[in-house]
């Protein structure tokens, strides 16, 4: 009997750290035998920032590299303290990474107190995302030009979003986000993944908690409750919805990495009278109120999703959204409070009405 005890002991001694973590190995995956893990940049003491209390984080979206120097890049929001601009993304099945970084938008918002978690995503190309992350090395290729861009730019922490991914694919991306973790954590480096918010399944893709333990924080996407694809039409991300989302994810991550993410825009339903076609766009607060606020047909308070609910003709096309406003907005910051979440961040940085800060740094001042 003790024999057996103490071969039980020996056994969990060498037990892959992966393993422990619940990680699914990659069918006919091995690391190469001569594989050492190598010695990654040390993070220097004056990229080290302490994080704040409570996350305020934007996305910024950047698509060519002078969108990093235009002027409305280089304001200073109220309250604002992480952003997160597009960055880096998967460019090649072999691994590559493409990059817009800027060293001067980095020190923009290091010398004004705000941290840069560089967003890395995958374009939602799903094939493209399996064949790059199906092989370790193409994986650790990745990994490897992410954290020599973190040292090149001083950045604080890395944002991966990957979207549209099949089941198949969401096995790959766990140990990707593992993998990745493991190199980032010693180097202060944060780490913080984007989630959907998808009701009643949230492990449809991949392992949520596994997701959660192998990162710094969780930044849950709380809009698109209605896309612009949608079979019928309704709001980006009514109240009830969110509420009932968060308190799904939170029996599986722990309040304190868990970032609310809100629009800072509305979906516009679109119905041309003459030829019979529905479309719909994203509009940002500003164009919304603009465009339901000239003439409205309705304008009133939906207290099923309480939002605003308005409707307008122009030119026999008929225009329907439900406003994310102040009020709204107001909402949304009353669940980061109500369920002690770890901050918010928001899609996207210049759509939203110039007020909605001042709103904001007086929720988290």
């Amino acid at each position: 009997m003790k024999r057996i005890i103490i071969f039980f002991l020996i056994t969990l001694l060498f037990v892959p750290a992966s393993f422990a973590r619940g990680v699914r190995q990659a069918p006919n995956e091995e690391r190469p035998e001569n594989f050492e893990s190598p010695e990654y940049i040390e993070a220097p003491v004056e990229n080290v920032y302490e994080r704040p209390e409570k996350m305020v984080m934007i996305w910024d979206l950047i698509q060519r590299e002078e969108d990093n120097v235009k002027p409305e890049a280089k304001i200073v929001h109220p309250g604002l303290n992480i952003i997160s601009p597009t960055w880096f993304s998967i460019s090649s099945e072999e691994g590559d990474v493409s990059s817009l970084a800027s060293r001067e938008y980095v020190e923009w918002a290091h010398s004004n107190g705000i941290l840069v978690w560089a967003l890395f995503e995958n374009k939602s190309n799903n094939p493209l995302t399996y064949r790059a992350l199906s092989d370790w090395e193409r994986r650790h290729k990745i990994i490897e030009q992410l954290l020599s861009f973190s040292h090149e730019y001083k950045l604080d922490g890395i944002n991966v979003n990957f979207e549209a991914m099949s089941r198949q694919t969401g096995i790959l991306y766990e140990l990707f986000i593992v993998e990745l973790y493991e190199q980032l954590k010693p180097l202060g480096i944060t780490l913080s993944v984007d989630i959907s918010l998808s009701k009643g399944n949230m492990n449809r893709i991949y392992d949520t908690g596994l997701i959660a333990r192998n990162s710094d924080y969780i930044v849950v996407m709380a809009y698109d409750q209605h896309n612009r694809y949608s079979p019928e039409i309704g709001p980006t991300a009514a109240i009830s919805w969110v509420r009932q989302g968060i308190e799904e994810i939170l029996e599986i991550v722990p309040h304190e990495k868990l970032i609310l993410g809100i629009p800072f825009y509305s979906i516009v339903w679109i119905e041309d009278r003459n030829s019979g076609v529905h479309s719909s766009e994203i509009l940002g607060m500003s164009e919304t109120h603009e465009m339901f606020g000239r003439n409205p047909k309705i304008w009133a308070f939906d207290r099923i999703t309480e939002q605003i609910f308005a409707e307008t003709d122009i030119d026999q096309v008929n225009y329907r959204t439900w406003l994310e406003n102040e009020h709204s907005i107001s909402l949304k910051l009353d669940v980061v409070y109500d369920f002690n979440l770890a901050g918010l961040s928001a899609w996207r940085r210049g759509l939203e009405l110039p007020e909605i800060w001042d709103l904001i740094n007086a929720y988290f001042r």
